[in-house]
């Protein structure tokens, strides 16, 4: 079988499937109408990762780039505020079929 060129290193892969457990026990809450809703994430780069929310008062999903190694309670905390995604100046068009819009806070 061909090796896979995209793949991550072993052990880079298991720091990003750590912080993204954590991230996702974060997100586990009782859910309110007025947040956003964590639906899902994938894994996206060494060191990058795409957190899909949807938007219960915009009926729209985004998808929000991040670094892995970057990605603590500041940014969390951001992300589930309504008035954070709604901000559109970070907004770009989505060639992603999971979302609508994309947020890319890899510099954050």
């Amino acid at each position: 079988m061909d090796q896979d060129v995209n793949a991550p290193e072993p052990d880079s892969e298991a720091a990003a499937t750590g912080r993204l457990l954590a991230l996702v026990r974060s997100f586990v809450t009782t859910h309110v109408s007025w947040k956003p809703l964590f639906i899902g994430a994938v894994i996206t780069g060494v060191d990058r990762m795409r957190l899909y929310f949807r938007s219960p008062e915009r009926d729209r999903t985004y998808g929000v780039d991040v670094l892995i190694s970057r990605t603590g309670p500041g940014l969390i905390g951001s992300l589930v505020s309504p008035a954070f995604l709604a901000n559109e100046y970070p907004h770009r068009p989505s060639d992603d079929p999971h979302c609508d819009v994309i947020v890319d806070l890899t510099d954050w």
